[in-house]
């Protein structure tokens, strides 16, 4: 059953997580990490091409670990090598990678295939390494940034996501800053915020140092003034430029405006593309490819013109 819109889907490719973040119960809801096999991935996704979908969205707890369970080297690129080569897909992308499982050879099967979209989704949780260290993940801003650098260098136009968790147990006001400092740094394309949360069950439940919520709020909010500037900048270097858009169809926003998205804009989790100019004599379809103009830019949203 396709519970998506006819022209894209998602498909599931492992199931589980080896990860022992602080603040994440995933382990013990849903065991170890196990992936799908490779032809079972690769015939889902032509069947689904033939029945009219045109963008698949690869989905899992880590998807950059796909494949290490049967000993596949660089398992996603091979499995988006071939994905690439199902001729009635347009778009393929892969959501929430690992920031250390992001190899070279990753890298540049993205940049070497057209049809697999300038995108990755690398949910960093924090950029201060005394953080990092007390979610039980390492990493560290400097470390974060050089791989931020390589990726851009080695795909052009790379379209990069993340996400961030304020709050957590024990943050002080000199690692909040290191955050803030990190997210000038970087510019990411989108970011997402969350403020912490105890979840029973997590390692940090039973941590000292909890925030009060009110703190990790104005924390939130702040880090999101700063990403929007970001984004607004961004942004507003799009305008006049051209993409390909999968039409999605009347907006929700208003009967005058119709919605769709690039390869920039992952389903249901990025900014708004709204398509207020069509030509004479032309009715969108939905689930079809159009060439586009950006006429108008906003913090997160995009308007265009069909041309």
């Amino acid at each position: 059953m396709l519970a998506t819109a006819r022209s894209t889907a998602y498909i599931k490719i492992a199931e589980g997580c080896d990860h022992p973040c602080g603040f994440c119960i995933i382990p013990q809801l849903r065991g170890k990490f196990r992936s799908r096999r490779f032809e079972s991935v690769v015939a889902e996704a032509e069947r689904l091409a033939h029945s009219g979908v045109r963008e698949i969205t690869l989905i899992g707890q880590d998807t950059t670990c796909y494949g290490e369970d049967f000993a596949l080297k660089d398992g996603l690129a091979l499995l988006l090598e071939k994905l690439a080569t199902i001729e009635q897909l347009r778009w393929v992308r892969f959501l929430y990678a690992y920031p250390n499982k992001i190899t070279n050879r990753l890298l540049e099967t993205i940049a070497a295939n057209e049809k697999i979209c300038s995108y990755l989704d690398v949910p960093l949780q924090h950029a201060s390494a005394a953080t990092l260290k007390r979610m039980k993940r390492g990493g560290s801003a400097d470390i974060f940034l050089r791989t931020i650098e390589k990726a851009r260098r080695t795909i052009p136009g790379l379209t990069l996501r993340t996400s961030f968790i304020v709050g957590f147990p024990g943050e002080t006001e000199k690692e909040f800053e290191e955050l803030c400092e990190f997210v000038k740094a970087a510019e990411f394309d989108w970011m997402g915020s969350f403020a912490y949360s105890d979840q029973e069950g997590a390692t940090a439940y039973a941590l000292e140092d909890k925030l009060p919520f009110l703190e990790i709020e104005r924390r939130r909010k702040h880090l999101m003034q700063i990403q929007r500037q970001i984004s607004k900048r961004k942004k507003k270097a799009l305008h006049g430029k051209q993409f390909d858009v999968l039409m999605e169809g009347a907006s929700e926003e208003s009967d005058l405006l119709l919605e769709g998205r690039t390869a920039m804009h992952a389903p249901e989790i990025d900014g708004k593309l709204y398509i207020a100019d069509v030509p004479e004599n032309l009715e969108p379809v939905t689930g079809e490819f159009y060439r586009c103009q950006i006429t108008e830019t906003h913090d997160y949203d995009l308007v265009a013109k069909i041309i």
